[in-house]
């Protein structure tokens, strides 16, 4: 399987604080089936302001931490970037830490507020588009605007923005209404990814495989597959079908 969004990537955010902490998550992981993990730490301006060639190095650094533990899974750098207008200056600078390339596009976690969709979205999604960044819509069942109003995320379906579910939305662990809303758009079909966003060892752990076991109460094993394995891959820079 292949996780494509974590915070397993110590002291850059809200999720693994320590290096125990993140060696602890990935075996956790790796028990749970997961053989590529990705790591995307938040760029979030004014409260996350990372920067790509930090992380560059602390993962490659990190990278050195989990073979010396001998712990067997692939990892890779990719980030989540909230959604604002510094999109737009990360990209003319090159400084987005991208998952892979799909169709000539770069490929990215885009996060939107829990609440809200700033006004002018569709305008930006089209500029990332246009420059060749292919934004993947992480959560949007915990989004309250995309849920009241699903048109709103019906525009960026429409436009080829892929879309990853959490795992705990499946389980129950963010309430019924996003459970809710996770089965339904693994039910319509509109769903790219299932991923664990994890971000410690207890609450918010790394729990992909009880997500897959919530969604084939739902839907065939043939469906679910995909979503964990080969559309991942050609999301990311993973070259081979785990």
């Amino acid at each position: 399987m292949i996780d494509i969004h974590s915070h397993i990537l110590p002291g850059v955010d809200d999720g693994a604080r320590t290096l125990p902490e993140a060696l602890d998550m990935l075996r956790m992981a790796v028990d749970g089936g997961v053989t590529v993990q990705v790591l995307t730490p938040h760029i979030h301006f004014g409260r996350f302001e990372n920067q790509k060639a930090d992380l560059q190095q602390r993962f490659a650094v990190f990278q050195e931490q989990v073979d010396n533990a001998n712990i067997k899974i692939g990892l890779q750098l990719g980030s989540e970037v909230r959604i604002s207008s510094e999109i737009m200056q990360l990209v003319a600078q090159d400084a987005i830490p991208t998952l892979g390339v799909y169709n000539g596009k770069k490929t990215f976690l885009l996060e939107f507020p829990r609440i809200d969709v700033p006004v002018g979205y569709e305008n930006l999604v089209k500029w990332l588009l246009a420059k060749n960044y292919l934004p993947i819509i992480v959560h949007p069942e915990r989004n309250q605007t995309f849920v009241r109003q699903p048109q709103k995320l019906q525009t960026l379906i429409n436009m080829g923005c892929p879309l990853q579910i959490t795992a705990s939305s499946l389980t129950g662990l963010f309430g019924d209404e996003a459970q809710q809303n996770a089965e339904k758009l693994l039910l319509d079909g509109n769903v790219s990814a299932i991923a664990s966003d994890c971000h410690n060892l207890k609450g918010r752990k790394p729990n992909l495989h009880e997500g897959i076991t919530a969604a084939k109460a739902l839907i065939d094993e043939s469906l679910i597959n995909p979503l964990i394995s080969s559309i991942p891959a050609q999301l990311t820079t993973v070259n081979y079908d785990q």
